[in-house]
């Protein structure tokens, strides 16, 4: 059994122009190219403003209402999001928290002992 396809991989094939119905399987398209010949040719180039590459010829990807998921689907995405992920053991967890642990009381005694070095010294220093 497949996972749903998420929105993230639905709206990716959309720009690339493939359409996807609501099971997450893809639906066969026809291309709209008007000559054979591919890449050079310029059918399959983008269509850009006239004003250069600046910040404001980019379009931006804003949602439109048809691309929103009600709360529902958005709970079941990241369900099926967290399964996928990989939970470390309790083993794991303890031990990563030992070190931890550790790390910061070392780091913590030696910051304590270069701070009275320092001040130790500072205070001999300026002595009269």
């Amino acid at each position: 059994m497949s996972q749903p396809m998420n929105r993230e991989q639905r709206r990716m094939l959309k720009k690339q122009g493939q359409e996807v119905n609501e099971d997450g399987q893809l639906v066969a398209t026809q291309t709209k190219s008007k000559s054979g010949s591919g890449r050079g040719s310029g059918s399959g180039s983008r269509v850009t403003s006239g004003g250069g590459e600046g910040k404001s010829s980019r379009r931006r990807d804003v949602p439109t209402p048809e691309e929103r998921t009600s709360p529902t689907q958005f709970a079941r995405e990241v369900r099926s999001e967290l399964r996928k992920v990989s939970w470390p053991t309790r083993s794991e967890v303890i031990n990563y928290s030992l070190v931890v642990f550790f790390t910061v009381i070392v780091l913590t005694a030696l910051i304590g002992v270069l701070d009275w070095l320092f001040s130790v010294s500072i205070l001999k220093l300026f002595e009269t």
